[in-house]
């Protein structure tokens, strides 16, 4: 079976208890429960386990009387601490008097005698406060007030106060430096961790620290200066100090005295320094770069540069002189600071300049030189090139195009554009245009002969060609030189002029050969215009003698001369379709063979005429035609 908790006191009791070993409250009267007790509730509140419509109540019962007969009761861990309290039973019933504190600590644990009392009887009890073991209780003083009451009637007590204080108790807390010993190693400043142990005491700590070395010169920093450790706790503060270094190559040990003074006892603790110093390094020279250390410069131009002394290897400060050396004399070299102290383990930059005459034209050449550093005692140097360049002529950048470049006409004169590029230039070029073609018989003229170009830019001239065209239908090509000089040098570009001459024979051939034959024709038939031929008549004179004696033996010559040329005319035609004109002359020729004995024979002179002219047109013709072939 589980305890009986007494509802009026708390206290724990057996399973068979009837009234509470603690209080002497009758536990069925007042109830019980098995769980620990809150704390006592102030009047008028009921008992804790129960609703305040439920509380007991008995109208027999009284207020009780309740007296303290000390009042300073003192409570250490393992030393309760004890006051009595004279009680009184002013009921008529028996009753249990209950002695509670209204609001304890949670440190706190308070026992009291048996104060079961008969109606009217009174009773010193001794009341003990002690604290629960393993909770620490910090010392304080505080007034804790008591409830009396009734264990029969709830609502009926009477309070009273004591004055419950926990003495201070503990010893000093503990210093201890972390690390214990510290060592420094060519540094004069440092630091460690210093820890306030005060868990075995119940009060708070404050402290003002300090520290003492024998020769006086450690200077330290407390963060914080004022140090306040609490009850029960630890806590830790960094320290900062300085130590002037011994001499290079040497060691030193120092005893520190860590200490805090306070309200109580003072505390301390020591740790030990050590410092050593690292012997000095023999003496470096500097050391002297160039930044940059290869220069470029056009025309002769100053060139700004930046000279490094490097004293970063040193212990000491070092005095330069700057100065310049050129083994060609050819580089005059300036500085913004010739005399300069380096301080030890930096780096100084000092700027300068580069000066050199310009190379010829369109040339680079490389001169070194170098910048000396003297400290004294030694000479550095820092090794250097500048290279100068010159730039070209603009003509040996410039370019020459002539537009377009193969010309092709039938006239006797041909345009070209000619341009001068300057684009990679600098300078402005100032050119004379001058041209001639391979043959030397045309002539060359340029609009305008002379230019200036710009730099990055094209001038422009206009070139006219004027030659003499070749023979009619043949086509002669010339090459054209042209060239833009500045005096001392000059740039070329070529163009071609294609003339070529139309030949008009074989339209004349043909125009001649057509109207010839049309002439002839005209004059063949001229004669028979406005007659009757009859054909039959003319055989028949054509056969008979006695035509022949009367005449009509010239009708029928004429009819046949003119029969011989439409015949001859249509052969002049049909010799167009020849390569040479043969056809056409062999039949102009035979046709002036038969007009003439036609015009003997009575043939009228107008006919004549005509044929003999369409004969001769015919035959210029074909000479014409022949001359063709032969080309």
């Amino acid at each position: 079976m589980a305890d009986r908790i007494c509802a009026a006191c708390g206290a724990s009791n057996p399973p068979t208890a009837t009234f509470c070993r603690v209080c002497d409250a009758y536990i069925d009267w007042v109830g019980s429960t098995q769980a620990e007790p809150e704390a006592a509730p102030r009047p008028p509140q009921a008992p804790v386990g129960e609703e305040p419509s439920t509380a007991r109540t008995d109208p027999r019962a009284e207020v009780p009387v309740a007296t303290v007969e000390t009042t300073d009761v003192v409570v250490a861990p393992g030393e309760p601490g004890t006051t009595n309290l004279h009680l009184k039973n002013a009921s008529q019933i028996v009753d249990g008097l209950v002695v509670q504190p209204a609001a304890p600590p949670s440190w706190l644990v308070m026992t009291q005698e048996d104060a079961h009392l008969m109606p009217g009887e009174s009773r010193s009890v001794a009341v003990t406060f002690a604290t629960r073991p393993g909770a620490l209780v910090v010392a304080q003083q505080l007034a804790l007030e008591l409830l009396v009451r009734s264990s029969v009637d709830v609502s009926k007590f009477t309070p009273v106060t004591v004055t419950v204080t926990v003495p201070r108790l503990g010893p000093p807390p503990t210093l201890t430096p972390r690390p214990a010993l510290v060592h420094l190693e060519d540094e004069t400043e440092g630091g460690f961790t210093l820890s306030f142990d005060n868990r075995a005491a119940n009060f708070p700590r404050r402290y003002r620290m300090s520290v003492h070395d024998p020769e006086d010169v450690v200077r330290t920093w407390f963060v914080p200066p004022v140090v306040d450790v609490p009850a029960g706790e630890t806590i830790d503060i960094g320290v900062r100090f300085t130590a002037p270094a011994p001499d290079a190559g040497r060691e030193t040990t120092r005893l520190l005295t860590l200490s805090g003074t306070g309200e109580d006892i003072p505390v301390s603790a020591t740790l030990t320094l050590t410092q050593r110093t690292a012997a000095p390094p023999p003496r470096v020279p500097v050391v002297v770069r160039l930044e940059p250390s290869h220069l470029r410069s056009v025309e002769g131009r100053t060139v700004d540069f930046e000279v490094l002394v490097d004293n970063r290897a040193s212990h000491v400060a070092a005095a330069v002189a700057l100065t310049g050396r050129d083994p060609q004399r050819l580089v005059a070299l300036s500085f913004a600071e010739a005399q300069l102290v380096v301080l030890p383990g930096t780096v100084a930059s000092v700027r300068a300049q580069a000066r050199t005459a310009p190379p010829p034209a369109g040339t680079a050449e490389s001169r070194p030189f170098t910048v000396v550093a003297n400290d004294g005692t030694s000479e550095v140097e820092g090794a250097g090139v500048l290279e100068v360049s010159s730039r070209p002529a603009p003509i040996t950048t410039a370019r020459l195009q002539v537009a377009p470049a193969t010309l092709a006409t039938q006239r006797r004169r041909g345009a070209f554009q000619v341009y001068v590029d300057n684009r990679a230039g600098a300078e402005t070029l100032q050119v004379q245009l001058s041209g001639a073609d391979e043959f030397g018989r045309a002539r060359l003229t340029f609009v305008p002969p002379t230019m200036a170009v710009p730099p990055g830019q094209v001038g422009t001239a206009r070139l006219m060609v004027d030659s003499r065209p070749p023979p009619a239908g043949t086509t002669l090509s010339r090459r054209l030189q042209i060239t833009a000089s500045d005096g001392r040098a000059a740039v070329a570009g070529e163009a071609v002029l294609a003339q070529s001459a139309p030949d008009r024979r074989p339209l004349a051939k043909r125009w001649l050969v057509v109207i010839g034959a049309i002439l002839a024709i005209v004059g063949a038939l001229l004669p028979w215009l406005g007659q009757v031929i009859d054909p039959e008549g003319v055989v028949a004179a054509a056969t008979s003698e006695v035509g022949a004696a009367d005449g009509s033996y010239a009708v029928t010559a004429t009819a046949a001369s003119t029969l011989l040329v439409l015949v001859l005319a249509l052969l002049m035609l049909l010799g167009l379709t020849g390569s040479n004109g043969r056809g056409i002359r062999v039949a102009a020729l035979l046709m002036v063979l038969v007009a003439i004995p036609a015009g003997i024979f009575g043939t009228p002179a107008t006919g004549l005429v005509l044929v003999l002219l369409g004969a001769v047109l015919g035959f210029i013709g074909g000479v014409l035609a022949r001359s063709g072939a032969a080309r």
